[in-house]
């Protein structure tokens, strides 16, 4: 594995520890400062400032006690300085007096400037059901 391949899969392992310590500054550390993130439901962040703040008011509110696991899957070199990173991410979190779970799809864009690898856009796909009439399409998916 090279050492660029190794930088880029360790932002997953920092995307974890971070979650995992309700740490949002850490977060958004990982992040361009023009960044743009697109979470779960469909809403954008724009700018390192903005995910840090969402996510400080996520791990205060609905994800305070969450557990988080960031699996690095792939990544895909599209120039020297310009990765597509393919993760799992799966959430364990309270709500009121149950335990939920989710499991989303993040697609990181990743770029290398002066030798630090970045996030420049995140997209979260939550993974749901597959409605019967998109099940044929699926499987020539996989």
């Amino acid at each position: 594995m090279t050492t660029d391949e190794l930088s880029v899969q360790n932002i997953v392992g920092q995307l974890e520890i971070a979650w995992n310590n309700y740490d949002s500054a850490s977060f958004a550390e990982l992040f361009v400062e023009d960044a743009n993130f697109i979470h779960i439901f469909g809403g954008q962040l724009d700018g390192r400032t903005a995910i840090e703040a969402a996510h400080r008011l996520i791990f205060d509110t609905i994800y305070k006690g969450s557990q988080a696991r960031f699996l690095f899957q792939s990544v895909r070199f599209v120039s020297p300085e310009v990765a597509i990173v393919f993760v799992r991410a799966h959430v364990k979190f309270k709500e009121g007096n149950e335990m939920r779970e989710i499991e989303t799809r993040p697609t990181l864009i990743v770029v290398k400037e002066q030798e630090r690898w970045q996030i420049v856009a995140f997209q979260n796909t939550k993974v749901s059901p597959v409605p019967t009439a998109a099940q044929a399409a699926g499987r020539l998916a996989t």
